[in-house]
């Protein structure tokens, strides 16, 4: 993420096949489990994550830190 060129912008559909398949999914071996992990991570990973008010779920905010080194 460091190196990203931000003219192109973030690949979600990448980082929710990631994240969905290869970094979690590959662990889920229930069907439903799998979907379900799938559509928290449509949900979830797009641009509307950076938005003032988005929450995973209620009080569980994603810390506002530019750097690693912020948010340790």
């Amino acid at each position: 993420m460091d190196e990203l060129d931000p003219r192109r912008g973030i690949s979600w559909q990448t980082v929710r096949f990631m994240i969905g398949e290869v970094q979690y999914g590959g662990r889920v071996t229930d069907d439903y489990d799998k979907r379900l992990l799938n559509t928290y991570a449509k949900q979830w990973f797009g641009e509307g994550m950076f938005a003032e008010k988005f929450e995973f779920a209620k009080g569980y905010k994603i810390p506002k830190c530019r750097t690693l080194a912020d948010f340790r």
